[in-house]
């Protein structure tokens, strides 16, 4: 996804907010794109053990083909089965 794809997904999307997660979703079909901050999570190895636990939970899920944007905000790094029922409680929003 390109920066302008980015953009407007940014302004068009629709917008779902959590205490571990905000994202921003449109009904295209496309990957998911998965963000930890820098700002929050120092290491890099903690910033891909994030994103690798996000994008497994994602697996077999409406939002696997989904063109996505997922930040996750929450400051400690949660459990596998606890990041996947929070993704599934937000596909039902």
């Amino acid at each position: 996804m390109n920066k302008t794809e980015t953009n407007k997904l940014f302004l068009e999307g629709k917008k779902v907010y959590t205490k571990t997660f905000k994202l921003i979703l449109s009904d295209e079909v496309g990957t998911p794109i998965i963000s930890a901050p820098k700002k929050i999570f120092k290491k890099a190895v903690d910033r891909n053990k994030i994103k690798r636990l996000i994008r497994e939970s994602i697996k077999n899920s409406e939002l696997e083909n989904k063109k996505c944007f997922i930040i996750y905000n929450c400051r400690e790094i949660k459990n596998f089965w606890i990041l996947k029922n929070e993704l599934l409680s937000l596909k039902s929003k």
